[in-house]
Order: C-alpha cells, then structure tokens, then sequence
C-alpha cells in the first residue's frame, strides 16, 4: 500500500471515528444504567443476533445473583466499543476487527478510548456474509469496483469489515460508491436489483438471513471471499497477527443459499469496562463460565465460550479484565 492511499485510508476511518463519538448519545440516547447488583449490556436492536445472544446470557445468570440490564439500540460492534470506552456502558459484544480500528485510528481522541476496554471472553467467530444480486455480473471480489455496495451502518461492525476488505483487495474505499445502510433495508434493495451487494457480519446462521424464504431469496447468492485474492498482507494492518480466518458457509444454511462458499471470519469477544470491579467481574466469570455448556446448546454463536478456548493459544496475549484473570489462574492452579 502506498503511503498516500494508506493517509488517505486513516484518514477516512479518522473521519468516520469522530463522527460517531459527536453522534454516539444521539445513537444510544442515555447512559445504560445497570442497577445495584447489576450490569449494563448494550446491544444491537431485535432481531439481531446479539440481542439474542445478550438475552441469552441473562437467562442462563438468572439464579447466578447477577442481572444484564440489556439496552437496545445500537448499531454495531464499532459503537459498542464507543460506548464502553466512554463509560456510558459496562458490556456488550464487538468484532476483533472493530477493536483493532478502535486502536489504531488516526483520531488519537478516539484511539484513548480503547484503554478503557478489556476483554471478557471470546464468544464467537462472526461470518462475513457478502450478498450479491444474481443479475449483477459479480463473480468475484475484483468485480464490486465501481458498483453500488451497502456497507451496514457507519458505526457497526459490518462497515469496519467492508472497509477493511476492500483495502486488502486494493481497492480505494475513496473512490468506491459504498452505502452506508441498515442491513434489511439494504438486502431488500439487492434482491430488487437497486443495489448491487451488500455486506453483513455477523454470526453463522444469523436470523436475519435465515428468515429469507427460498422464494424471496431467489435473487440472492453469496460472494465467496477467498484469502488468496488478498493483495495486501493482513499484516500491514495487524502488526504480524490476522484480522480474518478462513471459513466455510455451508449449503443450505440459509434457505436460498443451495451450495457451500468460502468466506472470511472475525472473531468476537464480549468487552468489559475497565474500571469494573475485579470481584465482581470474577464473579460474573465463575457464574457465566459454569453455564458455558448451556449457551453453546442454545446457539452455535457462543462456540468459543469455554475455559478451553479462553486459555487457548491464539488467545494468547489477549488482554483479560483482572478479575478473569484471576478466574483463569485459580482454574489453572486446580488442575495442576
């Protein structure tokens, strides 16, 4: 990447960052306030999979002392990190890319907000679903220049992933007709051919997807995203480490969708304030890991809570809260 197109790149994201931290109590309206006892857990609107997932935990920590004071209502995991960073949340669920912008933006404004943010635990491995009309002429990724691409909205995560992929396809997000857009409307206009593609992160098997019959799918097909086709390493963003991993959607996940594509994941984690009290914290770790089995029955979605992966080599260096931390020492200490 040349060092005038990689300027022009953060300064785009710097842009966009600093619009949502003027824009985030527009987005979210007013602080989460988590009674005593309780936590806040901010979430995007019904029927998302992240409300689901949110309501979800709250079930399974029903008997546990604990209660999520879920709120609705935000776009996405880029917001959601606005918030936790800014204190006007205490948890809620995001993409590790989303996390990596938060980092690495040229807004350092922005950029301050990622020390307020620790990890809770990795939940999952969000698909990147890259939906195309079947009259477009889109056979490959090359092929979304210069065509009209739903991108989710300005603040989720499915804006981050689209901004992140067209660069690591070389293409110029500046110079791209991308549509900021609400995930249904937007796939509703690919279907009707008013929009070439549209992109949507999120976990496999997302409702939204699912929900679309065969016959009102029949205009749709998924993209596959192909890790080869990169033509800038992941590490020129990731600093040795990848923001995507490989994955497969399998045939007939989603009703109109007969035959298996290759695709590109993130992973996501659920985030925690920093300033959260490590007994608390750990005590909500001991209560949610011990119901672990319960949400993975529930929904694929939570695949990788567990101790097991918690622990895992590739997450090592992960930056945990002190009170898992503390969890994951004194499970550790018991099996030795």
């Amino acid at each position: 990447m040349s060092n005038l197109k990689k300027a022009l790149f953060l300064g785009f994201l710097a842009l966009l960052t600093a619009s949502i931290v003027v824009l985030g109590n527009l987005v979210t309206g007013n602080p989460v306030v988590a009674q005593q006892g309780s936590l806040s857990f901010l979430t995007t609107k019904q029927p998302s999979l992240y409300y689901q997932a949110a309501t979800e935990l709250n079930e399974v920590l029903k008997n546990s002392g604990f209660n999520l004071a879920i709120k609705e209502g935000s776009p996405g995991s880029f917001q959601n990190l606005i918030e936790i960073g800014n204190g006007r949340s205490d948890m809620a669920f995001a993409q590790q890319d989303a996390f990596y912008l938060l980092r690495n933006t040229g807004d350092k404004d922005v950029a301050k907000l990622a020390e307020n943010i620790q990890i809770f635990a990795p939940v999952s491995s969000e698909t990147i679903h890259l939906i195309v009309n079947t009259s477009s002429g889109i056979k490959n990724f090359a092929d979304l220049k210069g065509k009209n691409v739903a991108v989710g909205l300005e603040n989720s995560g499915t804006y981050v992933s689209a901004i992140f992929l067209y660069q690591l396809h070389n293409l110029d997000v500046t110079q791209e007709s991308l549509v900021p857009m609400d995930i249904k409307e937007s796939i509703a206009k690919v279907s009707k051919g008013e929009l070439d593609a549209a992109f949507y992160t999120a976990g496999l098997g997302t409702p939204l997807l699912k929900n679309i019959s065969a016959k009102d799918g029949s205009t749709l097909k998924l993209l596959p995203i192909n890790q080869q086709e990169f033509t800038i390493p992941q590490q020129s963003y990731a600093k040795g480490s990848v923001l995507y991993t490989p994955q497969i959607i399998p045939a007939n996940i989603y009703p109109w969708q007969k035959t298996p594509v290759s695709t590109v994941a993130s992973n996501s984690f659920i985030f925690v304030k920093r300033s959260l009290d490590p007994k608390q914290i750990y005590d909500l770790a001991k209560a949610s890991y011990s119901r672990a089995s319960q949400l993975r029955k529930k929904d694929a979605f939570w695949k990788l809570f567990s101790i097991t992966e918690a622990k895992s080599p590739r997450f090592n260096g992960i930056d945990y809260h002190l009170g898992v931390k503390n969890f994951l020492k004194e499970i550790s200490d018991r099996r030795r």
